[in-house]
């Protein structure tokens, strides 16, 4: 009984780090968010042209635009990313493009999402510094779509 209670203790001592580990890393994370010099504006749902869109349908291409701008003084790369979470919560769609900026300079990124069903869908649009330390730059922004 006493081996079991000490072995308890241990994994539960290591949980508790393991837990706080990861919510310092996320508060470290989210606060390197509000000092970037990144703006990014909320999406905006175009056709294959670049026209602004209102209606979505199943199979339509749907290009997810935004536009980022560095205002900082030094050249700032970065991954923006477009997520699509369907109505049940599961990921619909995840893809980014990397790139980098000069001060001053402004860049106008899309991904191409193509719905396969109908249904409502929560996009959101994030830029991270790149795909491997994924140190947010800016919020994650939001929009809700139907696809009829």
């Amino acid at each position: 009984m006493f081996y079991s209670y000490v072995r308890f203790l241990e994994l539960l001592k290591t949980t508790l780090f393991l837990v706080s580990s990861v919510i310092l890393f996320g508060f470290v994370q989210s606060a390197m968010a509000m000092s970037s010099d990144i703006t990014l504006t909320a999406p905006s749902m175009v056709d294959t042209s670049g026209q602004k869109i209102s209606s979505f349908h199943a199979g339509q291409q749907i290009g997810v635009e935004s536009t980022l701008t560095n205002n900082g003084n030094s050249e700032q790369k970065f991954t923006y990313l477009v997520q699509v979470i369907d109505s049940t919560g599961g990921t619909d769609y995840l893809e980014g493009t990397s790139a980098s900026m000069l001060p001053s300079q402004s860049f106008t990124a899309s991904q191409v999402w193509i719905p396969k069903t109908t249904g409502q869908y929560t996009i959101e649009v994030f830029v991270w510094n790149n795909l491997f330390s994924a140190i947010p730059l800016t919020d994650v922004l939001h929009t809700t779509v139907t696809v009829t």
